[in-house]
C-alpha cells in the first residue's frame, strides 16, 4: 500500500508538472512579440542616435521604457480576463489583441514622426503638437502636408500590425489566463502565498519604472539626450532643453534685467513712431528677389525697393539655426545664453513708454517656450491657438488677429508678427504654386535618399511660399495703413533662422542642426515712410535691430542690451553664433577688408570647420588644415571670448 500510495502521488506530481510545461509553453507567443516589438524599438533608437550623432546611451535608456509600454499593453488588457463574461465572449480576446497592436503601431508611427521632425528642425514631436494636429484636423487642415502614399504607407502598416495581433490573439491571451488566473498551474496568484509574492514584486517593478520615468521626465529638460527620447519628449509641454545650471543662472541674470529696465529713464522725449517687426520663419536672404535670387519672388518688397523706401542689409545673420533663440535674440538684443523669460525686451521698453503692444502670430508658440518669455503686458496676444477661422500655422489668421486691433489714435503702437508661409508646416496657398513641379504634398523620398544639390520640387515649393510669404506682407501693410497705422512708421521685415534646401546632402534640410550660411543667412529689410541716413547695411545680426529702433526714436540704447545700432557708423566685424542644444556647435562669423570667414566648432565630436564665404559662398572647401594659423588662432579666440561673456 505504501508504494502504491507513492506511486499515485509521483503520477500526479509529474500531471502536474506536465500541466505546467504545456501552461508556460502557451506563454510563447506572447513572449515572442513582446521581443520582436522590443528588438524593433531597439533597431530604430540606435539608428537614430546613429543618424544625428546622439550618444547611444540612449538605447539603454529608452529599451526599459518600451518594454514596459509594451507589456502592459498586453497584461492590463488581460487583467479583463478575470471577468467570466469576457472570457466566454468569442471575440474578446480579438478585441483585447487590439490594445497591443495599437500601442505597437502608434509607436512605430511616433518613431517615424519624431525622425522627420528631428531631420527637419532637430525637435522631436510632443503632445502639444499633437493637440495641435488635432485642432487643426478639426478645422479641415493638415499639419503638414503628406503625399498619399505616405498616408497609404501608414495605414497599410498600421492593418498588418493589428492583423498579426489579432492573428495570434488566442495564443496571446492564452498564455496570458494560464499567468494571471488563479485557477491555472503557472498562475502568479495561484494560491495565497504565491500571490503575496507575485504582489509584492510587481509592486516594486512597477514602482521602479514609476521612479525611473519620473527622475528622467523630470532631467529631461536639462538633457539633450533624454530631451531627444520619443517618450519622454512627447510627455513635455515644450521643446526647449536647459543647461543643468541654468535655473541658477537665469535666476541671476532675471534680476540684472530687471534691474535694467527699472533703471531705464522713462522721461525721455523722442519721435512715437509706430513699430512694426515681421519674422518670416525659415526666411533665407538668397532666395528673395530682393538680394539678387534670379526668380521674382519678392514682387511687393521689390516695389518698395524700387520707391526707395525700403534698404536692406547686405549680410544679416541670426544668432542661432532655431526660432526661440532667432525671434528673443531680436526682441531682447542678446545672444542665445542670455535668453531667458524676464529678458528687458524691445516691447517691454516702448510699453513702459506708453505704446499699445500687439502680438500676432501664426502658429502656437507655446511649444518652444516662447509664450512665457513674451509675458502678459500686451494690449492683445493673438497666435494659431487663437484663431476661430483658421489652422494653427496658416498666415491667413495675422488678418483676422489685426481685425481686432482698434484704428490708430494718437497713442503708439508695436506689432511683432509671425509668418509660417515658408516653413515646413507652413500652410501653402494653391495661388501661390506658381513654380512647378511642385512638392505641394511633401514626398520626402528625395530627401532621405539623401540626393545632392537643390532637389528642384522642394526649391519650388519653397520660392512658391516666399511669394506667398510677400504677398501675405503686402496684405499686413494694407491693414495697418488701413488703420492709420503705416503712416508714421519704422517696419523692420528679417528672418528668425535660415533653412537648408538640400545643399549638402541629407544633412542640409531644414534646420536647427547645422551653422552654415544657408541657416543662418537671413534678409534683413527696414521700410520708412520718410529716409532716414543708416550708417551700416553691410553687416549685421539679429542683435541689433532692437538697438537700431531705439536708436532711431531718438531713445537711449539700454545698458543691458549687446546689439549695435545700424545709425552708428561702426561696422560689426565679428558674430558668433550656436545651436540651441546644451552640447551646441559653434559658429564665428568673421569679417575682414578683403574676404568675409566663418569658423564652426561643434562641441559633439569635436570637430572644426573653416571657410572662405567671399570666394567659396557654398562652403564647399574645409581650410581647416591649410588657413593662415594667425586668422585661425583669432577666430578661435573670438569664440572663447564669446563664450566666456
Amino acid at each position: 500500500m505504501p508504494m502504491q500510495s507513492r506511486g499515485v502521488i509521483d503520477n500526479s506530481s509529474i500531471s502536474r508538472n506536465l500541466d505546467s510545461w504545456r501552461e508556460l509553453r502557451t506563454l510563447r507567443a506572447a513572449l515572442l512579440v513582446l521581443a520582436i516589438e522590443t528588438a524593433l524599438s531597439a533597431v530604430f533608437i540606435f539608428y537614430f542616435c546613429r543618424s544625428f550623432k546622439i550618444s547611444e546611451w540612449l538605447v539603454a535608456i529608452h529599451l526599459p521604457l518600451s518594454f514596459g509600454l509594451f507589456a502592459a499593453s498586453m497584461l492590463i488588457p488581460g487583467l479583463l480576463l478575470y471577468i467570466a463574461s469576457v472570457r466566454e465572449f468569442k471575440l474578446s480576446r480579438i478585441m483585447l489583441a487590439l490594445v497591443p497592436g495599437l500601442t505597437f503601431a502608434a509607436t512605430a508611427i511616433l518613431y517615424a514622426t519624431d525622425f522627420s521632425s528631428y531631420f527637419w528642425i532637430e525637435n522631436n514631436i510632443n503632445y502639444k503638437l499633437l493637440l495641435n494636429f488635432i485642432n487643426d484636423w478639426r478645422h479641415g487642415g493638415e499639419l503638414i502636408s503628406l503625399s498619399r502614399s505616405i498616408y497609404l504607407v501608414v495605414a497599410a502598416f498600421v492593418v498588418l500590425v493589428l492583423s498579426i495581433h489579432v492573428a495570434l490573439a488566442g495564443k496571446i491571451f492564452r498564455g496570458i489566463e494560464n499567468l494571471l488566473l488563479p485557477s491555472r498551474q503557472i498562475s502568479l496568484f495561484k494560491n495565497r502565498r504565491r500571490a503575496l509574492k507575485s504582489g509584492v514584486v510587481i509592486a516594486l517593478l512597477l514602482f521602479a519604472y514609476g521612479i525611473d520615468l519620473y527622475v528622467l521626465a523630470q532631467r529631461a529638460p536639462y538633457s539633450d539626450l533624454l530631451s531627444s527620447d520619443p517618450f519622454l519628449s512627447f510627455v513635455r509641454s515644450t521643446i526647449v532643453v536647459y543647461d543643468p545650471n541654468y535655473p541658477a543662472y537665469a535666476g541671476k541674470l532675471r534680476e540684472e534685467e530687471k534691474q535694467c529696465r527699472s533703471n531705464y529713464p522713462r522721461t525721455q522725449k523722442f519721435e512715437k513712431k509706430n513699430v512694426v517687426v515681421i519674422t518670416v520663419d525659415a526666411l533665407r536672404s538668397d532666395h528673395l528677389q530682393v538680394y539678387g535670387y534670379e526668380r521674382p519672388t519678392t514682387p511687393f518688397l521689390q516695389s518698395l525697393i524700387d520707391r526707395g523706401r525700403l534698404r536692406k542689409v547686405e549680410f544679416a545673420t541670426s544668432t542661432c539655426s532655431g526660432t526661440f533663440c532667432g525671434v528673443m535674440s531680436t526682441m531682447a538684443s542678446k545672444p542665445f545664453k542670455q535668453l531667458i523669460p524676464g529678458d528687458f525686451k524691445l516691447y517691454d521698453l516702448l510699453h513702459d513708454l506708453g505704446y499699445q503692444t500687439y502680438l500676432i502670430l501664426s502658429d502656437s508658440h507655446r511649444k518652444q517656450g516662447l509664450r512665457e518669455c513674451y509675458g502678459d503686458e500686451m494690449a492683445l496676444y493673438f497666435d494659431g491657438e487663437s484663431s476661430k477661422k483658421y489652422t494653427s500655422t496658416d498666415d491667413r489668421l495675422i488678418l483676422e488677429g489685426l481685425d481686432r486691433v482698434p484704428d490708430y489714435r494718437d497713442t503708439p503702437a508695436f506689432f511683432y508678427i509671425h509668418l509660417m508661409s515658408v516653413h515646413l508646416i507652413g500652410v501653402k496657398q494653391p495661388t501661390f504654386n506658381f513654380y512647378q513641379p511642385e512638392a505641394e504634398r511633401q514626398d520626402f523620398r528625395a530627401m532621405f535618399r539623401g540626393e545632392s544639390g537643390h532637389w528642384p520640387m522642394i526649391v519650388n515649393t519653397y520660392d512658391n511660399s516666399v511669394m506667398q510669404a510677400d504677398a501675405t506682407i503686402k496684405q499686413i501693410f494694407d491693414s495697418l495703413d488701413h488703420k492709420g497705422y503705416l503712416r508714421n512708421s519704422i517696419v523692420v521685415i528679417l528672418g528668425d533662422h535660415g533653412e537648408g534646401l538640400g545643399e549638402r546632402s541629407k544633412y542640409g534640410w531644414g534646420h536647427g542642426h547645422w551653422l552654415y550660411r544657408e541657416f543662418i543667412q537671413i534678409p534683413l529689410l527696414i521700410y520708412e515712410d520718410e529716409p532716414a541716413t543708416y550708417a551700416n547695411l553691410r553687416f549685421a545680426t539679429q542683435m541689433d535691430i532692437a538697438p537700431t529702433i531705439v536708436d532711431r526714436l531718438g531713445l537711449r540704447i539700454p545698458e543691458c542690451w549687446e546689439g549695435t545700432s545700424l545709425l552708428k557708423p561702426e561696422i560689426r566685424t565679428v558674430s558668433t553664433h550656436q545651436t540651441e542644444h546644451s552640447k551646441p556647435c559653434y559658429a564665428v562669423v568673421y569679417r575682414t577688408g578683403a574676404a568675409m570667414y566663418e569658423y564652426i566648432s561643434c562641441t559633439v565630436g569635436k570637430t572644426e570647420e573653416l571657410y572662405n564665404l567671399t570666394s567659396d559662398p557654398k562652403e564647399q572647401l574645409n581650410l581647416i588644415g591649410s588657413a593662415d594659423a594667425s586668422l585661425l588662432a583669432h577666430m578661435r579666440q573670438e569664440l572663447r571670448r564669446s563664450l566666456a561673456d
